[in-house]
């Protein structure tokens, strides 16, 4: 983060929850604190802009996050709330300001998880939280976002579905950056005006979302468009070819299924070339545009020094 921070000043750390802790039998409650602790620090030294509060995170109670917090990491959740003023316990959301545009960011958690960690989130947090209806702290949210925001990006630890949900029942929320279930994605999942992105687990990739703005009246276009129909034509090619391979082999003998399904995967690619065509035109007009990539995290990274001794100092071998 430091050497992209160096090359690009317009960039912004975020994380969708989950970041602290993991469900795991037989975990040392102690040792758990420690890395958490750790991660907090790590984040606070990568100047995070905004980082939500998941399910997850729950798992060594509330108290701990309050910790964090006013330690300066920026926590933020629309619905997680005290149960005796129904107020948030953090703020449910943070605008930051890049290039002249106002970007804020809000999250979301799940009201139930699953059920090995329900009782394990409950158990720390006994009168201590309530988690609201998403789709109801997103519309609150959104509402009072309005004239205080050119772009609205949801960091969400509901999972795809209620995402999509969500989305639905909330016009107004340009981005949801997800990453709760384990899944990834490489291409939008759309509903409505909102794309939807998945970012894998454990920190194995990091989403990148970039961004291309010239104003706040327009749409976004999808600049992988054009990239994901060409990868699909190019696997279409490559069955093809098999296929066709295949036909030759078979000469003088009954070809008519192998025919009609070369013939239906030529008028598949014949479409797919017409969609490139016009996803080509579209982003030759300029416009708000945006690029969604995973960058995967390989061992042959150099580690942080200084989080490096962090971690020594602690006596936490890695994992």
């Amino acid at each position: 983060m430091e050497k992209v921070q160096k090359e690009k000043q317009r960039v912004l750390v975020v994380d969708s929850g989950d970041l602290f802790f993991y469900n795991r039998v037989g975990i040392d409650a102690e040792k758990a604190l420690q890395k958490g602790r750790l991660i907090g620090k790590a984040y606070r030294k990568m100047g995070a802009a905004a980082v939500n509060v998941g399910c997850l995170d729950l798992l060594q109670g509330v108290d701990f996050l309050r910790q964090e917090f006013s330690q300066g990491l920026p926590l933020i959740s629309a619905n997680l709330l005290d149960p005796s003023s129904k107020a948030p316990i953090f703020p449910p959301y943070v605008i930051r300001e890049v290039a002249g545009y106002r970007v804020a960011f809000f999250g979301l958690l799940p009201p139930e998880s699953g059920p090995e960690i329900i009782p394990a989130i409950r158990g720390d947090n006994e009168d201590k939280i309530l988690i609201g209806d998403p789709a109801e702290a997103a519309r609150r949210t959104v509402q009072s976002l309005s004239g205080k925001a050119d772009l609205i990006i949801l960091l969400s630890d509901l999972g795809l579905y209620k995402d999509q949900m969500v989305a639905k029942a909330v016009p107004g929320i340009h981005f949801i950056l997800g990453g709760h279930e384990g899944r990834s994605s490489r291409k939008a999942d759309r509903s409505g005006k909102t794309s939807i992105f998945q970012s894998s687990i454990k920190g194995m990739y990091v989403g990148q979302l970039r961004l291309a703005l010239e104003s706040i009246m327009l749409p976004f276009k999808d600049e992988g468009e054009a990239r994901q129909i060409e990868e699909r034509i190019s696997g279409l090619d490559m069955h093809l070819r098999g296929l066709q391979a295949n036909r030759q082999r078979q000469s003088g003998k009954d070809t008519g299924n192998l025919d009609r399904t070369i013939q239906d995967l030529t008028r598949q690619k014949n479409a797919l070339q017409e969609d490139l065509k016009r996803a080509k035109e579209a982003r030759s007009q300029g416009g708000n545009r945006f690029l969604f990539s995973l960058e995967p995290l390989e061992k042959s990274l150099p580690e942080d020094e200084e989080v490096k001794k962090w971690i020594a100092e602690a006596g936490i071998d890695k994992d």
